[in-house]
């Protein structure tokens, strides 16, 4: 137990001096600077030289952790720099697909109206080809048969056809009897094969309306 006790005063005894020795040295070298003495002392030479080195190396750098901190933010920078043109990349891949939708829309609406404006016409044309068929029948109503007759031969089976239908819509809307087939028999005796087409048009047409020539198969042979 003595032993024991021995050794650790001994340790303290050691470290006291040491550190006696190591505050004396300081001492020392405080005193020297004050009168501009340096004393050649290794340890505090080593202390001093690896303080300077710090002291020199932060002169030469000391906007070094500004540097390394700008450095990051710039980093950060690129990479929303990226992240928005991706963004904006994909923003002007889906307006380029709204715009071809658009123009597909557009087209398929000028196609629409181009169809409807064409419906128009034909059903303007159809109205105006009416017309002009009843003011013909009307006319031709009122004309001497051998005269109305002069005139349809002159006109394309169709017409005449038509021609005849209202002259016969219009004999109804007055009351009288129409002259449809007189036309026809006068229209035989100076062609009559004429005659005999118009007659088998009429007949066979998908109106189904009494057209008051039917009589005629009784009465000639075409």
């Amino acid at each position: 137990m003595t032993k024991i006790v021995s050794k650790k005063l001994i340790a303290i005894w050691v470290l006291l001096v040491i550190a006696s020795a190591i505050v004396g040295v300081l001492i020392v070298d405080s005193v020297g600077k004050m009168f501009g003495v340096s004393l050649p002392i290794p340890i505090i030479d080593s202390i001093r030289a690896n303080t300077l080195k710090k002291k020199i190396s932060s002169a030469e750098d000391p906007y070094l952790l500004e540097r390394v901190e700008l450095a990051k933010n710039q980093d950060k920078l690129v990479l929303m720099e990226e992240q928005i043109n991706n963004r904006e990349k994909e923003v002007i891949a889906k307006e380029n697909d709204a715009m071809k939708k658009i123009e597909s829309i557009n087209e398929k609406e000028r196609e629409l109206a181009k169809k409807e404006t064409m419906l128009n016409e034909l059903e303007t044309q159809k109205n105006d080809r009416k017309k002009n068929l009843r003011e013909q029948a009307v006319s031709l109503y009122n004309m001497p048969p051998v005269s109305a007759v002069a005139i349809l031969s002159k006109q394309t089976d169709s017409d005449v056809v038509d021609i005849l239908r209202e002259i016969t819509a219009y004999a109804e809307e007055l009351g009288a009897t129409s002259l449809s087939p007189y036309y026809l028999k006068l229209m035989s005796d100076t062609d009559k094969e004429k005659a005999a087409n118009v007659l088998r048009k009429l007949q066979y047409s998908a109106n189904t309306e009494d057209n008051g020539v039917e009589i005629l198969n009784e009465d000639f042979n075409f």
